[in-house]
């Protein structure tokens, strides 16, 4: 089990994984990224077991996405919970007391939602426009609503080298880059180091 000092960090990063073998782990952990692997149904426990001990032995923090039985099974304190996902999981604090929950929201209701689901880390999405879907919220309106709520926020949507200049400018505790992730690792740390 990885500790998480991502919490007492200033700023943490984010890499959405769908496949096990998305990115290699010696990559991941020069970044210092933190992975949020979605899709769990599509694997076989020895092999979500596998990849596990791997980020374990790199020290690497893994969030099992939405699947309760997985988290246990891999005996893991990280889990996130999707936008779509309405499910009550705030007894899990009771189970785990170090459990660390993260909520993934688009809007005010489901940054509530997420709340009452147990969420102390809410990734808030779409931060900037990007070709796949329309509509974003903008640093302004990012940060507006940010501040009605005591809960960490983390920024999710159109994040690549360009955009993550931006990022500093934001009431935010890290950013989840999907698309960008293969090359984040090129502008990631010296970003990372020069404004947080």
């Amino acid at each position: 089990m990885v500790s998480l000092d991502m919490f007492n960090k200033k700023f943490s990063v984010f890499f959405i994984i769908e496949k096990l073998d998305e990115l290699n782990l010696d990559y991941v952990k020069k970044t210092g990224a933190i992975l949020i692997l979605r899709n769990i149904g599509n694997y076989k426990k020895d092999k979500l077991r596998k990849f596990y001990k791997s980020c374990t032995k790199r020290n690497i923090s893994l969030f099992i996405s939405n699947n309760v039985k997985t988290l246990f099974f891999l005996n893991s304190d990280n889990f996130y919970i999707s936008a779509h996902n309405k499910r009550p999981f705030k007894h899990l604090k009771k189970i785990k007391p170090n459990i660390n929950i993260i909520g993934s929201a688009h809007n005010v209701s489901e940054i509530r939602e997420k709340i009452d689901q147990g969420c102390e880390f809410i990734v808030l999405s779409r931060i900037f426009e990007t070709s796949k879907k329309k509509g974003h919220l903008g640093p302004l309106k990012f940060n507006l609503l940010t501040r009605k709520f005591s809960n960490k926020f983390i920024a999710l949507g159109g994040i690549n080298e360009k955009k993550s200049k931006l990022l500093k400018n934001l009431n935010i505790f890290g950013c989840v880059i999907q698309s960008d992730k293969k090359k984040a690792g090129k502008y990631l740390p010296a970003f990372l180091k020069n404004n947080f």
